[in-house]
């Protein structure tokens, strides 16, 4: 029993010890950077988080859709794995949000250059029309609110919102029924920042050496799944009804470790 007490301070010891050791050698700062739980597997080198289209690998699980919303794990359509996100809105003759996401905190800082990938999927049947679906959005949290929005409106591709870079990306009219593979870069600087889109392995817009600043804090979340942000003043001028699939969700520091296909 002795020798046993004594292992267990000694590995404890040894813990401790290089926990403290750790933060000494890194100043004892936080910043934006991967976020692991406790004996999850160790991330490649220069990817900071990933999630291969699971709701359980983001760090708002379990999720709260709202009104009726759907978040779920669905085995089809999947882009890799046999399985996906879908994140599903049913219009229910009210305003107010028709928010259904997976959210990933501290994602990104002041100063740092993230590349963030997925692959999206919508119907083969979908109706495009004048409003605004979001699928993915960049949030700063403290205090939080809406900055850069990606969406899909009439049949483009679009970025838009409160920071001040808003473009017309690519067409999607043909992309119905298949999964689309999106990477878009953030370099957060005062005077030399980037944005930066690839659609299917083509880089379709690019804005570099421009202010590129979350407008409220030091660091940003990123956001994944289906906003109907048309349904807050407006009945639906599409189907009442409507999902968006997510898969092989990667942030990581070059656009080769966050392309979807790559990995």
């Amino acid at each position: 029993m002795l020798t046993k007490r004594v292992c267990k301070r000694i590995q404890l010891l040894c813990v401790t010890g290089a926990l403290v050791g750790g933060l000494a050698l890194s100043g004892g700062t936080a910043e934006a950077g991967p976020r692991r739980d406790a004996g999850a597997q160790a991330l490649p080198a220069g990817v900071y988080f990933q999630d291969e289209g699971t709701v359980q690998g983001w760090s708002n699980y379990p999720q709260k859709p709202q009104k009726q919303g759907v978040i779920r794990n669905v085995t089809t359509p999947a882009y890799k794995g046999g399985n996906a996100i879908e994140a599903k809105q049913t219009y229910i003759n009210e305003g107010g949000g028709y928010h259904s996401e997976t959210v990933q905190a501290s994602t990104q800082a002041v100063g740092q250059d993230r590349y963030y990938g997925q692959a999206v999927y919508i119907a083969p049947d979908w109706r495009f029309h004048n409003q605004n679906v979001t699928f993915q959005q960049w949030s700063p949290e403290d205090p939080e609110g809406p900055w850069e929005l990606m969406f899909i409106q009439n049949d483009e591709l679009r970025i838009g919102g409160s920071g001040g870079i808003s473009a017309n990306v690519a067409k999607v009219t043909d992309l119905r029924g298949t999964w689309i593979r999106i990477v878009t870069r953030l370099k957060f600087h005062a005077t030399d920042g980037a944005f930066e889109i690839w659609v299917n392995g083509v880089k379709k817009y690019s804005r570099t050496g421009v202010t590129v600043l979350p407008k409220t804090s030091n660091t940003v979340r990123w956001s994944s799944g289906i906003y109907c942000t048309g349904w807050r003043e407006n009945p639906p001028a599409g189907p009442s009804e409507l999902s968006v699939f997510h898969d092989q969700a990667r942030i990581a520091d070059s656009y080769r470790l966050a392309e979807p296909a790559n990995w």
